[in-house]
């Protein structure tokens, strides 16, 4: 677990930080920083393509060979994985749409960098998970903390010499996981033994991923058509305003993220097995330990006072009064849910979720269409109308789950698992 969570944490804050530079050195005045939002959602589109299409089910192929073979296994699965990569990345060209009137100067270079992350980031998650299933969890962190140190290093390289700011937040990134990805291939080699037989084809990946695919771009595919709408309708200015205020809330979800590492293998399995018992036991802990962390972390960031670090790192999130406590409030609705998924999962309803979550980004984009009224608070509040579906969609599916006698286990359920990503 602590090698968990020192990888989870040193890949969060290596995003966190090129957040934290865009959200300060961006203008929100001039709509530059909504600009930014626009190609950060999208971003996040590209990524879920490759990870839920190709990448997890090979992983879960991998799972039939002995650690050693499945951390030499990148031959088999980086052959159908790079393409689809390439193919996600380019998705990031779809926020050129609704920034068409923003300056070229700003436009050019984002677009440029966040098509080389969007195709990087999901290979080096790739890397990592394959790490920490094979047994190797400290090879994770330290692929991790190498993302971490280039990423710092490009920033901080960027402010004493006072590079051109458009390149910087998704050109750091791109450059952490270049090298960040060459340092886990070699890791790995060294301490892998080779495995055996052809690359797996893209086609009998596809077949098992296309769910995993459809429910892992619903949220994320809505969360960048409701920055759009914000952005049209609204102005990119309110949409800036809510990204540094997104910034400013991310530590909670970070914190989630490396508690559902923990709590994800036991909910799956009390999804596979249809144990009601031990399903409601982690969900009750999940849930207490996420109000109880996320009120604590509403009182120390989610207001402008002397002991927030928020206020002088993201200071144009404290703008709008009250947008930055929305949005942990949001943050600690959503992240409660994790466990519930992961036993949705587990028990095999991901067409459950994929349901939910078409119902759910219709509430979601609907929500965004009053960002006239709403302004910057448009985009928290169109998250919790996903939030609320999710919430009444995955009581249902769970109840038809937990009424169904318990198949026999197999390890298609290993290894699935939540993406916080929504705020």
């Amino acid at each position: 677990m602590p090698a968990g969570l020192l990888d989870a944490g040193s890949a969060a804050l290596a995003t966190f930080g090129t957040g934290v530079y865009a959200a300060r050195f961006f203008d929100t005045e001039s709509g530059e920083l909504g600009v930014y939002a626009l190609f950060f959602a999208i971003f996040l589109v590209a990524a879920i393509v490759p990870f839920k299409l190709v990448f997890l089910p090979s992983e879960v192929r991998l799972l039939d060979l002995p650690q050693e073979q499945q951390l030499g296994g990148f031959r088999l699965t980086l052959p159908a994985g790079l393409p689809v990569a390439i193919g996600g990345g380019l998705i990031v060209l779809l926020a050129w749409i609704p920034a068409l009137d923003a300056d070229l100067s700003l436009v050019v270079p984002l677009a440029i960098t966040t098509v080389i992350t969007g195709i990087l980031s999901p290979i080096q998650d790739h890397v990592r998970r394959v790490m920490h299933q094979a047994g190797r969890s400290w090879l994770a962190a330290a692929t991790s903390i190498v993302q971490l140190a280039v990423a710092g290093a490009v920033i901080t390289a960027a402010v004493v010499l006072d590079l051109d700011k458009a390149w910087i937040p998704f050109g750091s990134l791109a450059l952490a996981n270049t090298f960040s990805i060459g340092a886990g291939l070699v890791l790995a080699h060294r301490a892998a033994e080779r495995a055996p037989g052809d690359p797996y084809g893209f086609r009998g990946l596809a077949v098992s991923g296309r769910w995993l695919t459809g429910f892992g771009l619903l949220p994320v595919g809505a969360n960048f058509l409701a920055a759009a709408i914000v952005a049209v309708v609204a102005g990119e200015v309110f949409l800036g305003f809510a990204e540094a205020s997104r910034v400013a809330a991310r530590p909670l979800l970070v914190f989630v993220t490396g508690i559902s590492a923990v709590l994800n293998p036991p909910s799956l399995m009390a999804g596979r097995d249809r144990d009601p018992a031990a399903g409601r036991r982690i969900a009750r802990i999940s849930k207490l330990v996420v109000v109880g962390s996320g009120f604590l972390f509403l009182a120390w960031m989610g207001f402008d006072w002397a002991g927030n670090p928020m206020a002088w790192l993201v200071e144009q999130a404290y703008t709008v009064e009250g947008l930055t406590a929305v949005t942990i409030i949001v943050n600690i609705f959503w992240g409660m849910l994790f466990s519930e998924e992961a036993q949705l999962i587990g028990g095999g309803r991901e067409v459950d979720i994929f349901k939910i979550y078409v119902i759910a980004a219709v509430v979601e984009i609907a929500i965004a269409f009053t960002a006239p009224i709403t302004e910057g608070f448009a985009v928290p509040l169109a998250i919790l109308g996903f939030a609320v579906v999710r919430w009444y969609g995955y009581r249902w599916s769970l109840a038809r789950l937990y009424a169904e006698q318990p198949p026999d286990a197999g390890p298609e359920t290993i290894g699935a698992g939540t993406t916080l990503t929504p705020m």
